[in-house]
């Protein structure tokens, strides 16, 4: 039997754990790298993987500090999203759970690396916006981890304790570490790489496995 993990509040990352989006992303990430810095396509990916989970702008100023590239590089990368995402579809699962989530008395948050406008597009375009508590996007000086997860403490009044972050990336395990409870799951990284950086607890491999797991704080 699996042990159950109580909460009030589930914040779900959005590309590669309700949107099947990541391989696009990638795609268009390692082009950019490739592009305009002339790097080759193993370096792109393995600078690109190892950063996921982070804004892009983010992503772009670790791999390449005080590059005057960089500017160019999140302009193009920005534009190329904002163009193809909508055409990015959900998993399979993701709505059934995101409602199976609500009937249990829980609130819903979505919390994003993609610019605020962009993501509350992408619900309110297939008029899905009202299934989630609040939708939390990127602004710079706003972003996942602490910001989001102490505005939904702060604006909801839901203590960290009660508040469990689903993420596919080891940056999204990573920026909830000492804040709040964490299901990795596996997509991008196995359950091998969320062990190997320290994550004990719960790994799922699909998004619906949240539902055996998850149960409302009493």
């Amino acid at each position: 039997m699996v042990n159950k993990l109580p909460c009030r509040a589930v914040v779900l990352d959005f590309d590669g754990t309700l949107a099947d989006s990541m391989p696009f992303l990638q795609r268009i990430g390692v082009e950019m790298m490739m592009k305009h810095f002339g790097i080759s396509k193993e370096d792109a990916t393995d600078r690109y993987v190892s950063t996921t989970g982070l804004p892009f702008e983010h992503q772009i100023k670790i791999n390449f500090p005080d590059d005057p590239r960089n500017d160019e590089a999140i302009k193009e990368f920005e534009q190329l999203k904002i163009e193809r995402i909508f055409e990015q579809d959900l998993f399979p699962d993701a709505i059934n759970v995101v409602k199976a989530l609500k009937e249990m008395g829980l609130d819903i948050f979505v919390s994003s690396s993609t610019f605020q406008p962009t993501i509350e597009e992408y619900f309110k375009q297939r008029e899905i916006k009202g299934l989630f508590k609040h939708i939390l996007g990127y602004r710079p000086g706003f972003e996942k981890g602490v910001h989001h997860l102490n505005y939904i403490h702060d604006e909801f009044n839901i203590s960290f304790y009660d508040m469990v972050f689903v993420g596919d990336s080891l940056k999204d395990y990573e920026r909830t570490q000492g804040i709040c409870s964490f299901i990795g799951l596996v997509g991008l990284f196995s359950e091998k790489d969320f062990r190997d950086a320290g994550h004990r607890d719960y790994v799922v491999t699909s998004l619906s496995e949240i539902l055996e797991i998850i149960t409302l704080q009493g």
